[in-house]
């Protein structure tokens, strides 16, 4: 007599929903532990940037600039090659230093007046880490550091076959690699710090702050107004330096005043999405242009060095 017994529909029906329950626990889990695993790559790459920053720092004496501050750039190549004394026929020293890494670069990229809201060239900001950082690429494509030359860092009128390094990089990643790769704008290529997200290439931006820190420790002078530094690409949104806002007469106070701020815009590949708007700034008088609406979602899984390289929501009260 056969005594077997069959599964019945109804529980093959629970076994299938249990089934599909474990796999949809599991997939979760692997997806959380990839996402976890970006982070933690994003995050290291994050501190061995802060590191050179800081092995910059302790070389010549400051952070490099970025690009926002024509003082601020005058100043420090100024302190870095200090035979450096081109003749400037007609021209400011800051727009000759910008047409020169132009030029060094291979041309098409305006590095003048990178800061101007209306119309900004984003490049021209964002490629100022692996440029200090790194100097310019030799014929192997590694960054290999300005000419050897201290009174033509820049290479002015040298031809690219005819040049020589003098190997002050401190970041050692290839030109197109895994951490530093060539972004194509406005006909010109230039090379940018960031990483892979889902695919696409996205960058870390870097603003340096000032010595003395204060109010002003993330903003610009252009055509008579105090403004906020920023980065702008229409597929990731604005990018801008954060701060606390202290109370409603608009006194904020910023991150890393005296040093810099690294932001990666995080796994979703947006760094915010900001509205200008102007606030007063104690006790100048004078008004800072800065972000209206504060942070937003996009800004929620942005990593930062001030948060420890952790999303910024974990710093959040």
């Amino acid at each position: 007599m056969n005594t077997r017994r069959a599964f019945t529909m109804v529980e093959l029906l629970v076994v299938i929903v249990i089934i599909g329950m474990l796999a949809a626990l599991v997939t979760v889990a692997v997806a959380g532990a990839m996402r976890a695993g970006q982070r933690t790559t994003i995050a290291t790459q994050m501190s061995h940037i802060a590191r050179a920053l800081e092995l910059y720092r302790a070389e010549f004496g400051e952070y490099p600039p970025d690009m926002f501050d024509d003082e601020a750039l005058v100043r420090h190549v100024r302190k870095r090659w200090p035979r450096y004394n081109p003749v400037l026929p007609g021209i400011t020293f800051a727009d000759h230093i910008r047409d020169a890494i132009n030029a060094a670069y291979g041309g098409g990229v305006d590095f003048r007046n990178p800061h101007d809201p209306a119309n900004p060239n984003p490049l021209s900001s964002l490629g100022a880490l692996a440029l200090w950082l790194g100097g310019f690429p030799n014929a192997d494509g590694m960054l290999s550091g300005f000419n050897a030359d201290p009174e033509n860092p820049f290479f002015v009128g040298i031809l690219p076959n005819a040049r020589t390094f003098d190997g002050r990089a401190f970041i050692d990643w290839e030109v197109d690699g895994k951490n530093v790769r060539f972004v194509n704008y406005g006909g010109g290529r230039v090379p940018v710090v960031g990483n892979e997200v889902r695919g696409v290439f996205v960058p870390i931006v870097y603003f340096r702050g000032r010595a003395g820190g204060g109010s002003e420790a993330y903003v610009y002078l252009f055509d008579g107004a105090l403004r906020v530094k920023q980065f702008y690409l229409p597929e990731m949104g604005w990018c801008v330096p954060y701060a606390e806002r202290l109370n409603n007469d608009g006194t904020i106070r910023w991150y890393n005043p005296t040093a810099f701020q690294l932001i990666h815009p995080g796994l979703d590949g947006r760094f915010g999405d900001a509205e200008w708007a102007e606030i007063p700034t104690p006790p100048t008088g004078r008004r800072i242009i800065t972000s209206g609406t504060g942070i937003g979602l996009p800004d929620l899984d942005n990593l930062t060095n001030f948060s420890d390289y952790r999303e910024l929501r974990s710093i959040l009260p």
